[in-house]
Formats: structure tokens, sequence, C-alpha cells
């Protein structure tokens, strides 16, 4: 559907959730979806008419694509899209192959039945909440084998790692798959009304919620999106983007918001988990 089919049938239906999909490629299944496509790292990529892309409007960012993922996607909604968003309504975030549910969806759900499982507006009953969040994900129980191979620095600086599954935090998570002492790092350049509870969140905590994905009210994402990019700013002075290598390295910036809008979302929203789905779509 075109983002004008889209919009009309939103209208129609007075919904009170926008929800944007991410995509670094373009895929023909997602236009079967009532959901609005925004193609990232449009800068160098060509992406059809009827999507959006984060490569135009007033302010992108989408030449930093490479390192920051879908947050390019991200921040465009936040420059070009929140004047057309009603005070009181939702933003939910997707990707093009992670997508919000209803509350009473099919048990199973494949890529015939998704369109009438998707979550289309916010149950008045739900409006009490300002964000909704995916499942978290639990960072305990190691392979010994994982720990020895990829964190090293962390079991010399802390042997009790290997035994201690309460020592299995945020931090170390980030210190074992992305770029030792990095987090930490960053939390120097982080406002000081969140530094200290933020640190506090990612040495203590032994879960998080992932992916990046949200739905939340558009007072809150206006707030979040302002926090996270003057952070992720200030960020770039200390993460050479020409020394990084592999997956966990090159995108460090897309790593460090997935962790800061667990906790962000955690400090400041009233929140609840919602059901999603994983897709992989078949040609």
């Amino acid at each position: 559907m075109s983002i004008k089919e889209i919009s009309l049938v939103m209208k129609k239906t007075k919904t009170n959730l926008k929800t944007y999909c991410i995509s670094h490629k373009y895929d023909k299944n997602l236009d079967k979806l009532e959901l609005i496509k925004i193609g990232s790292g449009a800068f160098k990529k060509n992406y059809p008419t009827h999507w959006l892309n984060d490569s135009n409007g007033l302010k992108n960012i989408s030449n930093k694509n490479l390192n920051y993922g879908s947050l390019t996607s991200i921040y465009w909604i936040w420059k070009n899209e929140i004047k057309n968003l009603k005070s009181n309504s939702y933003i939910g975030i997707c990707h093009y192959r992670r997508f919000w549910l209803k509350r009473n969806h099919e048990k199973k759900i494949n890529q015939k039945n998704l369109q009438k499982n998707i979550l289309t507006n916010i149950p008045k009953k739900f409006c009490k909440y300002d964000a909704f969040v995916c499942s978290p994900i639990s960072l305990q129980g190691y392979k010994l084998s994982k720990l020895l191979k990829k964190g090293k620095k962390s079991i010399f600086k802390n042997p009790s790692v290997i035994f201690d599954k309460k020592k299995h935090t945020i931090n170390l998570h980030f210190n074992i798959f992305h770029i030792y002492d990095g987090l930490n790092k960053a939390c120097e350049f982080m406002n000081i009304s969140d530094r200290k509870d933020f640190l506090n969140y990612i040495n203590h905590k032994t879960e998080l919620y992932p992916l990046s994905i949200f739905i939340i009210k558009k007072k809150f994402f206006e707030k979040l999106c302002f926090s996270t990019f003057v952070w992720l700013k200030k960020c770039e002075k200390i993460f050479d983007t020409k020394k990084l290598k592999g997956y966990g390295e090159i995108r460090i910036f897309d790593f460090l918001a997935e962790r800061y809008f667990s906790f962000w979302i955690t400090k400041y929203c009233k929140h609840k988990v919602w059901p999603y789905q994983q897709i992989q779509f078949k040609e």
C-alpha cells in the first residue's frame, strides 16, 4: 500500500497509532502491509517512490547509516514526520522482519495471515501506558567457551564473571560482543541527569528490552530522540569509525542506542510488554 492509501485507512479508522517499518532494502512483501515503510541508508540506495526514505526531508543523517543502522530512519521520523502526528498519538517503530501484533492475535503467525494480525490501534484500556516494548532478553548463562574466547579482558578484571550469573550484566555483554569499555566511555558524554542512573542500569541489570523497536507516545518520542541523538553525536568523538571492524563494532551507535532506549523507557515511561512476531518473508 502507498503512503497515501495508508493515510486514508488511518483517517477512516481514526487510529491512534502510526507505525513506521524500517527496512535496509526494498521488499515487495512489505507493500502488502498497512505500515508506513521507510528505506534506510537511502543516500546510496534506491527505494520506490511510494516509500519514505531517510535521505530526503529537511534534515537527515542517512550518510551515517553504516554505523547508525536503523537510527538514521528514526532520526528522519523525528525531524520530518513529527509535525504530522497528533499530540496524543502513538508512534510505532518496527523492522522489515519484526512486527507488532494485535493483543488477541492468532496463535500461529505466518506470511499469509500477518496483515490481519498486525497492530493498527492501541486499545483504549491500554492508553494509560506511555510506551510498549518487546519481551526482555536475558543476558545470563554464557557458555564457558564463549567467555574464554571473547571475554578475556572481562575475566582478567573480574574472574567471578565465569561463575556468577549476576555479573552477566548489560555492560559485560557490551564488552564481550561489541567494544570493551565502550559503554563506560560513552557514559562520560551522557547528560548529567541520566549518567549515574544509566551506569547503575548497565552494571546491575542482566536483561534489556532489545532490537530498538517500541511503541511510544509522541511527546515521549520527541524527548527520547533529542536525548539519544545529542548523546550519540558526542560519542562520535571517541569512536573512530575508520578503525571499527566486524558487525559488532561497525554498528556501534546502533548498539549504544539499543541499550539507551531500554534504559530511558524504563526510567521515564509507564511501559508494558507487547507481543511482536519475527517473520522471514519468502519470495
